[in-house]
């Protein structure tokens, strides 16, 4: 019997004969409710058109854009101009991969401009800029996958191959071509991955200078070459572009913005948590927020000129509306310079909400631009949600590539991931992320378990379940809700994973952005090891009240308690034979996520027309203390 081993596997497995840890790309992306395609729009556009991707997640914004798979982030890059990108992938809306992706390149996600108004003269000197990065967090494109630029001719009705980039990162190369002239342009840097590199082009054709004038991107990707670990078949050629510009009165190297803008999200409020059980915050937010509570934010100046940029700042309880507003003052920011701030403030965070809790946090910046660049204004606003629930997260919720374990020896091979529990609490149900691989081939069984403390390291088995599957739902949303047997964990550490029931690989969501190595382990061989790989494996533990919805359990009406119309678009009543007065209602995402919870007055109906469209979970608590669900579709 060859022993496991474990190996590093970023693109290609030579040998997967041996047990090995591997990490490969994501293949799903996070949102709070389906996505449904829009209508198509008619809209003509005027110059200039810009669009960083900062404004609008997790699809590019419609005002200026076709619908599209492309995916607007803020995760995916490394170091971008600005905060937000659109990046390219193989996965179309729903997280599942393009079904005629094959091993040689197609075209994948295809992002449209609007028709754009571009009659004007070719004296008037008229450029597309933009920035582009290969892989960042993500997949690293092969040599014979490619980011391309197309051109629209209205009057000819005709698409124009104008642009075309490919990298070689075996070799350190990336390659621009531009079909207009002609012209191919070598680049070389062994940080390809974590570069963006800026392309200008000058669009003089008269066949473009129309009305009516569009421009698209295409990623071309293919599937990864070996066929022996279905699994490995995931999402793959990540392209990342930002700073798209359109205009006229431009020149070749004309790179430089009058802009101040964030370059990165907020940081985060909690130091070891994205999220805490709402019941567990009080004994916790000691350890996790200082006092005074910090707000840290980190801007730019894209330009050489100086500007006075005036901070402010806001926190919203989301359960009650209230608005505390404060200002970090006014700062002069030089010429290219970046610049770190940190506020401090006093913040008491409470909830009318019984079992959760909701602020944003929100930070924009003030200059004294003028109005001819407004549309560079959308980077300096930053705003992140700070969710308590009923559950522990590590991750972010973003998945940047898969984890999992793989080869012969893994049969059995474990998996543990260490918690801090704040407060002795009963854990009823786990949340796991998984990503979808061609085929689904990695919804393969696997036992749920919990692990003791063992100074350290993961000890005795306290809890395992019966065999389990990975659940995907038709969305992009990939985390799969498991309840469990209701086991009592004690204020102290304890690990939560998985037992493989076979040497396949599982390929669940690892969060690349937030760096929790210290805490995951596997057990290959037969003794504990510390994972290789920085980032965070997509696993929440869930205590006390489980309220959401099993992904595996159909969801049905409670018997003697009807909601109407369902599905529903303004309004929505509720019926029910059952004793007890009606006091509260919440409605919970299928990522168990409260979008709203308020006092229920009977016969009174429970207005929906600001939710967006989605299928909710309609949770009615009793006065008895019993509570009622029912599943609520909105859709227009």
């Amino acid at each position: 019997m060859q022993k496991a081993l474990i190996t590093l596997i970023l693109i290609f497995a030579s040998n997967f004969s041996f047990g090995q840890e591997i990490l490969v790309n994501l293949s799903g992306y996070q949102t709070t409710q389906p996505v449904e395609m829009p209508k198509e729009s008619k809209t003509t556009l005027t110059l200039p058109f810009f669009d960083d991707f900062a404004r609008n997640l997790p699809f590019p914004t419609l005002e200026l854009w076709e619908p599209s798979n492309v995916i607007s982030n803020q995760t995916y890059a490394i170091n971008p101009p600005t905060i937000g990108v659109a990046t390219f992938n193989a996965i179309n809306r729903k997280g599942i991969l393009h079904a005629h992706l094959t091993t040689y390149p197609q075209p994948a996600d295809t992002l449209t401009s609007l028709p754009i108004n571009l009659n004007y003269p070719a004296t008037d000197s008229i450029y597309l800029s933009f920035s582009v990065q290969p892989g960042g967090l993500g997949y690293q494109p092969s040599p014979n996958d490619s980011l391309v630029l197309e051109l629209f001719s209205p009057s000819e009705n005709r698409w124009v191959r104008s642009w075309a980039a490919s990298v070689n990162f075996k070799a350190n190369k990336i390659e621009f071509y531009n079909h207009l002239l002609n012209k191919k342009t070598q680049k070389n840097s062994s940080k390809l991955d974590s570069t963006f590199f800026t392309v200008n082009i000058n669009i003089n054709n008269p066949s473009f200078l129309e009305n009516g004038f569009c421009f698209r991107f295409i990623g071309y990707a293919s599937l990864m070459e070996n066929a022996t670990v279905p699994g490995l078949k995931t999402n793959s050629d990540h392209w990342h572009i930002d700073m798209v510009y359109l205009n006229r009165l431009r020149n070749w190297d004309d790179t430089v913005y009058n802009d101040i803008a964030f370059r990165k999200p907020i940081y985060p409020f909690l130091k070891n948590y994205k999220s805490i059980p709402w019941s567990h915050f009080a004994k916790s937010q000691n350890t996790e927020m200082n006092v005074p509570r910090e707000f840290k934010i980190v801007y730019s100046n894209l330009g050489p000129t100086t500007w006075n940029v005036t901070r402010r700042f806001s926190v919203t309880n989301l359960s009650t509306g209230d608005e505390y507003s404060f200002s970090g003052g006014a700062e002069n920011i030089y010429g290219y310079q970046e610049f770190a701030y940190t506020r401090l403030f006093d913040y008491n965070f409470t909830s009318a909400w019984p079992d959760s809790a909701k602020f944003l946090m929100k930070t924009f910046l003030q200059t004294d631009f003028d109005e001819a660049t407004k549309h560079f204004r959308y980077n300096d606003t930053l705003a992140q949600q700070l969710n308590f629930y009923n559950y522990y997260a590590l991750d972010d919720g973003s998945a940047e590539s898969g984890y999992g374990l793989f080869g012969e020896g893994t049969t059995n091979a474990m998996v543990a991931q260490q918690f801090y529990n704040y407060k002795t609490d009963t854990l009823v149900g786990v949340m796991v992320y998984f990503n979808r691989s061609y085929q689904d081939a990695n919804s393969q069984p696997f036992k749920i378990t919990v692990w003791a403390d063992d100074n350290g390291k993961p000890g005795n088995i306290i809890y395992q379940e019966s065999t389990s599957r990975p659940q995907f739902t038709d969305s992009l949303n990939c985390f799969t809700i498991y309840r469990i047997d209701p086991i009592e964990i004690p204020k102290s550490n304890f690990y939560l994973g998985w037992q493989q029931n076979t040497t396949e690989f599982m390929n669940v969501g690892f969060d690349r952005n937030t760096n929790n190595r210290k805490r995951i382990f596997h057990n290959l061989p037969g003794y504990w090891t510390n994972t290789q790989f920085e980032g965070t494996i997509m696993i929440r533990p869930i205590f006390g009240k489980f309220y959401q919805i099993p992904t595996s359990t159909p969801t049905t009406s409670s018997k003697g308690f009807r909601v109407y119309p369902n599905p529903a678009a303004e309004f929505i009543y509720i019926d029910t034979d059952i004793n007890g007065t009606a006091k509260w209602y919440q409605l919970i995402s299928i990522t168990g996520q409260v979008i709203e919870s308020k006092q229920f007055y009977s016969n009174q109906p429970i207005g929906v027309g600001h939710i967006p469209a989605g299928i909710y979970i309609l949770r009615v608590n009793l006065a008895n203390g019993q509570f009622l669900t029912s599943k609520v579709v909105i859709k227009r």
